[in-house]
C-alpha cells in the first residue's frame, strides 16, 4: 500500500495522466499514514514545461497547484520552500493574482531555472 501511495503522490507531482484521476488517487493516499514525497523546483519546471508545450492544460494548472499544496504528504525541500510555496499559492489562486496563461508559466519557468 505504501509504495502505491507514494506512486499516486509522485504521479500527481509529475502530472502523469488525467488530473481528475491523479487528484482522486492522491487524496485517497493522503488519508493514510506513510512516507512523504518531496516536491522540488525540477518537478515544478517539468509541469510548467508540459503546460507551455500544450501537453498539459494551462487552465488546469491552478487545480494541480491547489491539490499539491493541500496534500499533507507532499513536502517541499527546505532549499525550495519559499519559492515553491509562493508558486503554489499564487498559481492556485488566480482570482487573487492573475489568470494562468502560457506567459505566466514561462515567467515561473524562468524563475525556477535561476534557483
Amino acid at each position: 500500500m505504501e509504495s502505491d501511495a507514494c506512486q499516486a503522490l509522485t504521479s500527481l507531482i509529475r502530472w502523469e495522466s488525467s488530473l481528475d484521476g491523479l487528484i482522486e488517487a492522491a487524496n485517497r493516499c493522503d488519508r493514510h499514514e506513510g512516507p512523504s514525497v518531496r516536491l522540488d523546483h525540477d518537478a515544478v519546471r517539468d509541469v510548467l514545461q508540459q503546460c507551455i508545450s500544450g501537453a498539459a492544460g494551462v487552465l488546469e494548472l491552478s487545480r494541480w497547484a491547489g491539490a499539491v499544496h493541500m496534500l499533507e504528504r507532499i513536502e517541499i525541500d527546505e532549499v525550495d520552500v519559499e519559492l515553491l510555496t509562493q508558486f503554489l499559492f499564487e498559481v492556485s489562486s488566480p482570482e487573487l493574482f492573475e489568470p494562468i496563461t502560457v506567459d505566466v508559466c514561462q515567467r515561473w519557468f524562468s524563475r525556477m531555472e535561476h534557483v
